[in-house]
C-alpha cells in the first residue's frame, strides 16, 4: 500500500506491506520519493490518479515502474486529504500464482488417476501372491521368490497409498470419540498385510481415554502411513515388532509408533516431514508429510526421534 500527495510535484507519504517483491523497494525506502518515479506517465499521471479517487474509490489497471521497468499493475485507490492511497498489486505474480495453482491442481489430479488405475489390478497381484505363499506346496526357490515379489508389491502400495493421500485436498470432520477406535482398525488393517513377513505389533493403549474432537478416518490414515512405514523398517533388518502406543496428554492425546529399524541420523530426522525427502532408498518421502498435515489439522504437531535400544519413534500429537 502506498499514499501520495495530490499536488504539482507529488511526493509519497507513506508506505506499507509487500513493497519489496511488489515495488523492489523497502517501505521506508519509499516515503519521500517522487511520487511520479512509481507511473510511467510521471507525475502527470500520480496527480491524475488522486484527483480521479478524489471523491469515490476507484478500481484502475496501470503500468508501473519498479527499478525503471514498467509492470502491470492494478491499483484500488481512495482519495484522503487531498491525495491518494492505493493498494498496487502485481498482476503478472497473479497471475503466475493463478497458474501454478491450476498446475498443482491438475497434477494432484493425474497422481490421483495413476494410482487408483494401478492399485486395483496391484491388488489383485498381491492376493494372488499371498496365496501361493501361503499355499505350502511351493519348492525353496520359488518360495524365496515370491517372497521377494510380495515385498515389491507391497512397497509399491505404500509408495501409491502415499501419493493418494498427499494429492488429496485437506478436508476434515471433527467429531467427538474415543482414538483407540480408528488406532485399533488401522492397526489391524496394516497387521493383516504383513502377517508372514515376520512383522509384528505391539499395541500399547489405555484401557480407557477420554473423548477426543478428532477426525476418525484421518486419524486412521496417519495411523495406517506410520504403521506401514515402521513395518518397511522392521522388514529392512529382517522383522520385528512395532510399536503402536497412545496416551492422553494435556487436554489432548499423543501417537507413537516405534520401529526396530535402522537409527535414522540426526540430520534426516531433522527434514523428515518435508515432502519428498525419503529417509530411505525406498520411498516417495511424502507419507511423514501427509501424517504431520494432519497433526496440524487437528492442532498438534509430528516428531521423529531415535528409539531407545536402536530404531526410531514417530510422535504425533492430537489437541483438537
Amino acid at each position: 500500500m502506498v499514499a501520495w500527495e495530490g499536488d504539482d510535484a507529488p511526493r509519497i507519504v507513506f508506505a506499507t506491506g509487500n513493497t519489496e517483491s511488489v515495488l523492489q523497494a523497502r517501505a521506508g525506502s519509499l516515503v519521500g520519493m517522487p511520487a511520479g518515479a512509481l507511473f510511467a506517465g510521471g507525475e502527470r499521471a500520480a496527480k491524475d490518479l488522486a484527483a480521479l479517487c478524489a471523491n469515490v474509490p476507484v478500481a484502475e489497471q496501470r503500468p508501473m515502474l519498479r527499478g525503471g521497468k514498467p509492470f502491470s499493475a492494478q491499483l484500488l485507490l481512495r482519495g484522503v486529504d487531498g491525495g491518494a492511497v492505493a493498494l498496487v498489486r502485481d498482476l503478472a505474480v497473479n497471475q503466475l500464482q493463478a497458474d501454478a495453482a491450476i498446475r498443482a491442481e491438475d497434477l494432484a489430479r493425474f497422481a490421483s488417476l495413476v494410482a487408483h488405475e494401478v492399485r486395483n489390478p496391484l491388488s489383485a497381484v498381491k492376493i494372488a501372491l499371498q496365496t501361493l505363499e501361503r499355499h505350502g506346496t511351493l519348492v525353496q526357490n520359488d518360495l524365496r521368490r515370491t517372497n521377494i515379489a510380495l515385498r515389491e508389491v507391497l512397497n509399491i502400495e505404500l509408495l501409491l497409498n502415499e501419493v493418494l493421500e498427499f494429492a488429496r485436498p485437506p478436508s476434515l470432520s471433527l467429531v467427538p470419540g474415543d482414538p483407540r477406535a480408528p488406532i485399533e482398525e488401522a492397526v489391524a488393517g496394516v497387521e493383516l498385510e504383513w502377517a508372514t513377513r515376520g512383522v509384528t505389533f505391539a499395541r500399547r493403549l489405555p484401557e480407557r481415554m477420554a473423548p477426543m474432537v478428532l477426525d476418525p478416518v484421518r486419524v486412521r490414515t496417519a495411523v495406517k502411513i506410520l504403521c506401514r512405514q515402521a513395518a518397511a523398517a522392521a522388514d529392512e533388518v529382517g522383522g520385528g515388532a512395532v510399536e503402536v502406543q497412545a496416551r492422553e496428554e494435556g487436554k489432548g492425546w499423543e501417537l507413537a509408533v516405534g520401529d526396530p529399524g535402522r537409527t535414522l541420523p540426526a540430520e534426516l530426522r531433522e527434514h523428515a516431514f518435508v515432502p519428498f525427502t525419503p529417509q530411505r532408498a525406498r520411498g516417495s518421502g511424502l507419507g511423514l508429510a501427509v501424517v504431520a498435515r494432519i497433526a496440524r489439522e487437528h492442532g498438534g504437531s509430528a516428531r521423529l526421534e531415535s528409539r531407545s535400544g536402536g530404531g526410531n519413534v514417530i510422535v504425533v500429537t492430537f489437541n483438537s
